[in-house]
């Protein structure tokens, strides 16, 4: 499934990564090493602003194009001439609201800056999106890469295309550009709001390991424990499925300790585990926030429309969009550092109605279960 959004664009196949390609169709790269120039010469030329550009050079650059066979790709010819770069985007899935507002952010920056925006989902399938990587390599000059796993093939791939791209919601410890939320920020206003309200028993709901973003959250939410001196069981982080029936039975378990033993608070990893903390909460006969209270992290309408209004991190997650649109506009123009650029956008608590103090353990054994 494809979108496409903007007015105008000239397809330059313009790359400053290294590495070689695969035999194929020319690209902007194999113009730029036959003719001894950078590739961002090769992209100015071609397209026509070549005022910078000596005679001798232009002249090499189009005989190696001409040597080579290069021609504009079927979109750029399809499209108006102009100074505007097709951007790809490569998201894990469309139905995380998440996502949804990553495209949003990155389509507006796309468009303020009279560029084009292709985006798919890859299902985070390897396979998927190695054929949405190729489907996209003569379309696209660049890549936004929201992809979720830390052993993603994706960053490998990129690579081995010479395509140039940022990495969007996931860290690279490589020499990668790369846009984040600064998640461990949310996690501890989220763990210091309720130590001001007074919990010390807390569960985390994290979900399966090789997330990115999750591996982050639960990071943090250990690093806090342990800086506070909070009692932190094994069973109070859980790690497994977020799939409905595996959530449930995992929260179960983590609450059928006796009550003045089990958790008075729960910090689940993104909005939707939170609604179904809330759902298996109220289904254990366990009141929210008078028995237990629910922090959640991300922020849509959903969250303040739940039966208890939600307290969520909201992540800036538009924002991180535009802002990878304009860091993958910096790198076609060979204006980034080679060196790894980290940009963290601060997150913000929104406090609404699933949390407040724990309960009084007097108080407790007189409240009727709901």
């Amino acid at each position: 499934m494809w979108s496409t959004v903007g007015l105008r664009c000239w397809l330059v196949a313009a790359t400053s990564l290294p590495g070689p390609r695969p035999s194929g169709r020319p690209t902007i790269r194999d113009v730029a090493e036959l003719a001894g120039v950078h590739p961002s010469t090769v992209s100015r030329v071609l397209s026509g602003d070549d005022r910078r550009a000596v005679a001798e050079t232009r002249e090499r650059i189009f005989e190696a194009a001409k040597q080579l066979g290069w021609r504009p790709n079927s979109v750029a010819r399809s499209l108006s001439l102009g100074r505007a770069y097709a951007l790809g985007m490569l998201i894990p899935t469309f139905a995380n609201p998440a996502y949804a507002s990553m495209i949003a952010g990155a389509q507006r920056a796309a468009e303020d800056s009279g560029n084009v925006l292709l985006v798919t989902d890859t299902s985070d399938n390897e396979a998927r999106m190695k054929v949405q990587i190729e489907r996209l390599a003569d379309r696209a000059d660049g890549f936004v890469v929201a992809s979720a796993a830390l052993n993603s093939p994706t960053v490998a791939l990129l690579q081995e295309r010479g395509l140039p791209f940022v990495l969007l919601n996931r860290r690279s410890a490589g020499e990668h550009v790369s846009v984040v939320g600064d998640d461990e920020a949310g996690v501890h206003m989220s763990l210091e709001y309720l130590s001001l309200l007074g919990h010390r028993r807390i569960a985390y709901l994290a979900g399966p390991r090789g997330v990115d973003t999750v591996e982050r959250r639960v990071g943090a939410f250990r690093d806090f424990v342990r800086s506070q001196g909070l009692p932190m069981p094994k069973d109070w982080v859980y790690r497994g499925s977020l799939a409905p029936d595996r959530l449930l039975a995992g929260l179960t378990r983590i609450m059928s300790a006796p009550a003045d033993e089990r958790p008075t608070a729960v910090v689940a990893v993104n909005l939707l585990t939170a609604s179904q903390v809330l759902s298996g909460l109220r289904g254990l006969g366990i009141g929210v926030p008078e028995d237990v209270s629910v922090v959640g992290f991300d922020d849509w309408p959903l969250a303040e429309h739940l039966w208890r209004p939600l307290t969520t991190v909201r992540m800036p997650t538009e924002a991180m969009g535009e802002q990878a649109v304009r860091e993958l506009l910096t790198v076609l123009e060979g204006q980034s550092s080679p060196r790894e650029t980290r940009v963290e956008v601060p997150p913000e608590l929104i406090i609404r109605e699933s949390t407040a103090i724990p309960p009084v353990p007097a108080l407790r054994s007189a409240r009727r279960p709901r």
